[in-house]
């Protein structure tokens, strides 16, 4: 086995592993923060890529951390751990002292590996090969966080107490509306705007700007239906909350909804809003006819798993390793 950093055979090489997987979708990657490509070959095939990225404000119990990201690797554990002893080498002479990964970088990029499961992926989930959390695992990685994804199959529900709900926050000013796609871009300020103050405390947070955070919804900017993404304001239009939704086109025979992100800003005059946004969507999805609403990606500390109660769907983890 030997090294290589070609760049064209890194961004290559994930077509090639999941050639003809219904659920592995092609994405453009940008490796441009990436401190350096380790590609690990055997007579000229591609075994395993990972890259190393390092991000000064990510801070993990005051350690010097890399992150390694952009992991693919054929279900190979000799390569992998090649690959590891490698990036391994190169952190402790360079003066890091701890690696997390799989993560390309921050939380608001692809990060974490998802746990072999029966339940297929949906739209937008975190997808890989079922084989990567035991490589991780066999190689030394500890889980440094757990993830979730549930599924609410029932949506005919009581929904009588949002009239209840629905009176308190008119009394306070606060008005329900659609996403409003003819003002793509203040939207998406408004949804920016409640993210970094919603998630500045989450695990790993490390700050974005808006013309990054605006070029990661760009790409979907055509295929969002606004019925799906509310967004709660304030006499003054300023943004409190929102809840961000689109259909699992993934899913074939039923009709399903996933939850990508519910946040609101962190000032107590608004407690409940956040549940009050998540009942009045199950409600507009059962009146729409949905089967299920699946609720994506949240960290075991969010309040939103217990807001949600739904069934578990999949289950994610976030690994690292001292040095």
């Amino acid at each position: 086995m030997y090294l290589s950093d070609n760049k064209d055979e890194f961004l290559n090489f994930p077509k090639e592993l999941y050639a003809n997987d219904p659920f592995y979708t092609t994405k453009s990657e940008n490796t441009s923060d990436c401190e350096k490509l380790f590609i690990v070959k055997e007579d000229e095939k591609i075994l395993a890529r990972a890259a190393i990225i390092y991000n000064a404000g990510l801070s993990y119990k005051n350690y010097k951390t890399l992150q390694v990201g952009f992991f693919e690797a054929e279900n190979n554990y000799n390569a992998v751990k090649f690959l590891f002893d490698e990036i391994k080498k190169y952190a402790k002479n360079n003066g890091y002292d701890y690696l997390i990964g799989p993560i390309n970088g921050s939380t608001w990029k692809k990060y974490r590996i998802t746990l072999p499961s029966n339940n297929l992926p949906f739209l937008m989930d975190n997808y890989n090969k079922p084989y990567y959390a035991k490589l991780f695992e066999d190689y030394g990685f500890e889980t440094i966080s757990n993830y979730t994804s549930s599924i609410t199959n029932n949506l005919n529900n009581d929904y009588s107490r949002l009239e209840k709900f629905e009176k308190i926050f008119e009394n306070k000013g606060i008005k329900i509306r659609k996403f409003n796609p003819e003002k793509f871009e203040e939207d998406i300020r408004k949804i920016y705007d409640v993210s970094v103050q919603s998630f500045v405390n989450n695990f790993l947070y490390t700050p974005i700007e808006f013309e990054i955070f605006y070029k990661m919804y760009e790409p979907v900017k055509n295929f969002l239906n606004p019925e799906w993404i509310l967004i709660a304001e304030d006499e003054n239009n300023s943004p409190l909350a929102f809840i961000f939704g689109f259909d699992n086109l993934f899913s074939r025979e039923k009709k399903s909804l996933v939850v990508k992100t519910l946040a609101q800003v962190p000032d107590y005059k608004y407690k409940g809003i956040g549940s009050y946004l998540t009942e009045l969507l199950h409600k507009k999805a059962f009146i729409a006819g949905y089967d299920n609403i699946i609720h994506a990606l949240m960290h075991e500390s969010n309040v939103s798993a217990n807001i949600l109660a739904g069934e578990l769907y999949h289950e994610y983890k976030l690994y690292g390793a001292k040095l």
